[in-house]
């Protein structure tokens, strides 16, 4: 079995991996949410940060802006071309996204599960198509996923080897990197701040003077460059986390249902009749989320799948608020929208199987888990954490600016590493029975297929 194992998880990460190679090297660089070059070449130009008002993305934090400017002046004493050099700039995101492959999957071999349920949760989280999309594009996405699921394993290595002191000098420096890569990225401390409370009140690392030192000093770093951080924001643009919409505020112009935003509905039907952003289904946050994570919804990839370029250019007027909703055609392919509803309709199996998951670790039926688990299941319990403070911040965005921008499945693929162990999970408990040992393998073979179809479709139309 161990060997089978291993075969397919070889074979699950070569397609993951190809498919995000593929479609990273057809969409053009441009086509992304934000212009996020603009900072990179201000720092390449001129050597500092700039003000986080010069631009509408200089808000961000300076990480990924500092690495990319970094690459970026090596490639120029290369004598590339600006069009080589921003081709080279969208790679690194397509590399954050191909490295969390293995750290996901690293995370997946500490999980105390069976070959069957570890495969099929791991599988899943590597074809999630909202990953394999922002895998394509220039963003800082990707490296806030990348860092944080550095920082879940890190926070499991730790727990299981009793406090190794280097692994924790990597946790300290891992939640700065992150934190100061994107704000959606501060999920991570809380998160990792619970796992070392439960982890001494368990006495699962020794109480010691030593011990709680070594952990103080850890967060010393990222609690004191935060904190400096937002006292220099706060006394030069009067908060201390900074926003574009000084510069241009989305709400003023962007379609809106009437009634607002529900955060207590989901109607994942919808999705599945009409996967993409339309009148009638800008009002259910989590459908929004959901639908964004299984498909293209908002869109900015199948628009390339269709020839009426007239109606995507209605349909694009319509999305800046600048003209009325072209109607219902929805300007995509018959194999576009089949694939659509088909994912939309199969990402409801991984979604019950974190349900399930949930519902049995914590009503504390787990006898699923290996009796070697003990060490390891303080960081899992604690996983839910990491989403509910990432969702939370998510929350807080949409209140403050209650339109589809703020909605973005993009913000919430930081909780990948949550989403798979319980996932995980969910699928333990599935192959007990003999119906779910056929029923997860097919959906989750299905998903992995249909996401292969859409994908090959675009890159295909592209080429």
């Amino acid at each position: 079995m161990r060997d089978h194992y291993k075969v397919l998880v070889t074979i699950v990460l070569f397609f993951s991996v190809a498919i995000r190679l593929l479609l990273y090297w057809v969409n053009p660089p441009g086509n992304s949410f934000d212009n996020h070059f603009e900072p990179i070449f201000m720092i390449m130009n001129t050597g500092c940060t700039p003000a986080k008002d010069a631009c509408f993305q200089c808000y961000h934090p300076p990480v990924f802006y500092w690495i990319s400017a970094l690459v970026g002046d090596s490639a120029k004493n290369f004598g590339l071309t600006l069009n080589g050099l921003t081709k080279l700039l969208q790679f690194l995101p397509c590399l954050y996204g191909v490295l969390s492959l293995w750290v996901w999957y690293l995370i997946a071999e500490k999980l105390p599960l069976s070959g069957f349920a570890r495969f099929f949760a791991f599988a899943a989280a590597c074809i999630l198509p909202r990953h394999v999309y922002m895998s394509a594009m220039n963003s800082n996405d990707t490296l806030s996923y990348l860092l944080v699921s550095v920082c879940v394993y890190l926070l499991l290595v730790i727990v299981e080897e009793r406090l190794s002191v280097r692994k924790l000098a990597a946790l300290s420096v891992a939640i700065t990197l992150a934190v100061f890569t994107k704000y959606t990225a501060f999920a991570i401390l809380p998160t990792a701040c619970a796992v070392f409370a439960a982890a001494f009140s368990r006495r699962l690392i020794q109480r010691s003077k030593r011990n709680c030192l070594l952990v103080c000093i850890a967060f010393l770093l990222p609690l004191t460059m935060l904190t400096s951080y937002m006292v220099h924001n706060t006394r030069r643009y009067g908060t201390a986390l900074p926003w574009n919409v000084t510069l241009y505020d989305p709400s003023v112009d962007r379609p809106r249902d009437p009634g607002g935003i529900s955060f207590v509905t989901f109607k994942p039907w919808e999705e599945i009749e009409a996967p993409i952003l339309a009148p009638g289904r800008l009002n259910s946050f989590w459908t929004m989320l959901y639908g964004g994570m299984w498909f293209d919804t908002e869109p900015y990839f199948v628009s390339y799948l269709d020839t009426d370029s007239g109606w995507w250019d209605r349909y694009y007027d319509w999305y800046r608020g600048k003209g009325a909703f072209p109607g219902e055609n929805h300007g995509q392919s018959r194999i576009t929208r089949w694939c659509g509803s088909s994912l939309e309709t199969l990402g409801l199996v991984p979604l019950a199987l974190v349900m399930i998951g949930l519902c049995r670790y914590f009503r504390g039926k787990k006898a699923f888990l290996a009796e070697s688990a003990a060490r390891t299941e303080v960081v899992l319990t604690l996983l839910p954490l990491l989403f509910l403070c990432n969702a939370a911040g998510i929350v807080a965005l949409t209140l403050k600016l209650p339109v589809y921008n703020s909605i973005k499945a993009s913000y919430l693929l930081n909780s990948v590493p949550f989403f798979m162990v319980f996932m995980g999970f969910g699928a333990g408990w599935a192959e007990k029975s003999r119906i779910g040992t056929v029923t997860v393998p097919v959906c989750i073979g299905l998903l992995f297929l249909f996401s292969l179809v859409h994908f090959t479709h675009f890159i295909y139309m592209m080429i």
